[in-house]
């Protein structure tokens, strides 16, 4: 039941031949506290609003509903239309209204403050629901329009895999050396191994194509925005390393194929707190792979968990 249809219904037996404006404020003056009577905006209302009130051409607004709830005065209100009724000899055309809605009951002045009052509730609450999904919707758009701003993130600038092996490689390619050598049993591994052991020597040119795919990333988002997404690349790697922890944990054969593993969870495993994620140029197979690298540099994974005696 609505406000109007409630208030309309009511008109014949409550309003003792007055206007609609006059009964609205004696049907909310009765229903509030009388030392909130003169805080109780609502009813200083003009005449045409109050009547649009009551026609339901204007709705109650949810602040007022909100005030004239927490002011109600239950006892107040019974007393009041407890005595329209018997100044309009009303009373048994209030107890056909309410059986018209399927309510039956022999104290209409009780029942009818009831409804006031979920009325009233009913206000709050969906002002509140509609409030709601209208902040909703704007955080939605503002989610889209960000997300298509990344999408549209230009190509950052390639950072070029050098002939040699910088300083920054060495700890990564070492734990690839023992990862190499725990396949072959080699205590040692090393460069001079690779040209008889052609598929290390052609994996390890793959991994370093990784290790600066992820750099390029690095150095990438540090130049975005003056700087303001550069922890976006230290997202990526806590990211990536709460996805291929578990599997590095796991035993393997050999380093070798433990490296191989994380790289295939690397690959699938989600990075959703990573904002660039939604742009192909800020993430890929390689991206991903090569942040395992940088892992290895900042000591949280490795390959080979017990290390031979040198």
């Amino acid at each position: 039941m609505t406000f109007s249809e409630y208030a309309i219904g009511l008109f014949p037996y409550l309003s003792c031949g007055e206007a609609e404006p006059y009964y609205f404020t004696e049907l909310i003056g009765s229903f509030i506290k009388d030392s909130a009577m003169d805080s109780c905006q609502i009813l200083k209302r003009k005449d045409d609003t109050k009547y649009r009130y009551v026609t339901g051409d204007r709705p109650i607004p949810q602040k007022a509903a909100q005030y004239i709830y927490e002011q109600k005065d239950k006892e107040k209100f019974s007393k009041w239309m407890w005595e329209r009724m018997g100044d309009a000899d009303s009373y048994d055309g209030v107890i056909e209204w309410l059986n018209n809605w399927g309510i039956s009951t022999d104290e209409p002045e009780r029942v009818c403050q009831k409804l006031l009052e979920d009325i009233l509730l009913d206000i709050i609450q969906k002002s509140s629901v509609t409030q709601n999904a209208k902040e909703t919707e704007i955080d939605l758009k503002l989610i889209d329009d960000i997300q298509e701003k990344i999408k549209a993130l230009p190509r950052p600038a390639e950072v070029p895999v050098p002939e040699e092996a910088t300083d920054d490689e060495q700890m990564y390619i070492s734990e690839l050396y023992r990862a190499y050598g725990d396949a072959e049993c080699i205590d040692a591994f090393s460069a001079d191994d690779l040209a008889s052991y052609p598929e290390y020597e052609e994996d390890l040119d793959d991994r370093r194509v990784d290790f600066y795919a992820a750099e390029t990333i690095r150095r990438g988002v540090m130049e975005l925005g003056g700087g303001g997404l550069s922890g976006q690349f230290d997202v990526l790697k806590s990211e990536t390393y709460d996805g291929v922890k578990d599997t590095a944990r796991r035993k393997h054969e050999n380093g070798y194929e433990c490296m191989l593993s994380v790289m295939e969870q690397a690959v699938n495993a989600p990075v959703t707190n990573y904002l660039l994620s939604e742009s192909p140029y800020w993430i890929s197979a390689r991206i991903k792979k090569g942040v395992c690298h940088h892992l290895v540099n900042d000591k949280k994974l490795i390959w080979v968990r017990r290390r031979k005696a040198q």
